[in-house]
């Protein structure tokens, strides 16, 4: 998977796009969707456009971004705790806090990074788990 500090990305992915990745992740995980550079940018134009993030990345609707790329979930709509289990039938991004700031990761449904977008952060390295975003799959 493409990591978010790709060169050939929009600017605004490199500096606020782990959870954006994180999604796009988890959709190749489980469709085997071809992600490349040139698709990834052409999606975030579309979903800027359609208000789903907004130009900095923030992730308005992760329901619609998923179902957009096939892949049908419904989100918990809240920030669950750490210590939150996933259940088999769920997906996790992990939300980290830390001095050098937030970053989102793919969690491996134990509260683990499975897919940290990019590549090996500080976030993650120095930080701690703050919150989960579960999603169910349909």
């Amino acid at each position: 998977m493409i990591l978010q500090r790709d060169t050939r990305l929009k600017q605004e992915i490199q500096e606020y796009g782990c959870y954006l990745m994180s999604i796009f992740f988890l959709v190749n995980k489980y469709t085997n969707f071809p992600f490349s550079a040139e698709i990834i940018n052409n999606l975030y134009h579309n979903y800027v456009k359609k208000g789903w993030i907004d130009s900095d990345c923030m992730i308005l609707d992760p329901n619609a971004i998923f179902g957009f790329l096939e892949m049908e979930v419904s989100y918990t709509d809240r920030h669950e705790p750490p210590e939150r289990q996933t259940l088999k039938n769920e997906i996790e991004i992990l939300k980290y806090v830390s001095e050098y700031g937030n970053h989102f990761v793919t969690g491996d449904g134990n509260g683990n990074v499975a897919y940290d977008p990019y590549g090996v952060s500080n976030a993650v390295k120095h930080g701690r788990l703050e919150s989960k975003r579960i999603f169910r799959r349909l």
